[in-house]
């Protein structure tokens, strides 16, 4: 994993992305907003051994810092404390998040050189969120 740490990745397309906020809530103007945001995705490892997940965009800045394998209050940007739990295999980094109302979404983040995939799935939702990222040149 560590020849991704510190590399930039741009959202690029969406597959069932406003279905999945629907799902976990998110209301219609924050639906709207976030399809049109370009995010920008970096991995790294801080010096004391935990990992930094940071998402940027021109709206808001969200650093998740995690222990893998250590479950730990998440902060979203919109302001909601949900449990979360993330674990680095190989070149994957999956991240669980527990929503309210047994809404728990799996996050599974495949890095390659040039990009990398996220495939979200969630209890109830019948559908897999397929978001494409391309490495920041």
């Amino acid at each position: 994993m560590e020849e991704f740490f510190g590399k930039k990745y741009v959202l690029t397309k969406h597959e069932n992305f406003e279905d999945y906020l629907s799902h976990i809530g998110v209301g219609y103007i924050g639906r709207k907003l976030a399809l049109t945001l370009k995010l920008v995705q970096s991995l790294s490892r801080n010096e004391d051994g935990t990992y930094l997940f940071n998402i940027h965009t021109t709206i808001f800045n969200w650093d998740i810092v995690f222990t893998p394998g250590v479950e730990y209050d998440e902060k979203k940007p919109d302001g909601t404390v949900i449990r979360a739990i993330m674990t680095l295999e190989g070149n994957v980094l999956t991240h669980i998040q527990k929503h309210a109302a047994g809404r728990h979404a799996t996050h599974v983040i495949e890095f390659f050189p040039d990009k990398n995939i996220i495939k979200t799935t969630a209890q109830g939702f019948d559908k897999t969120c397929t978001r494409y990222y391309k490495l920041v040149e």
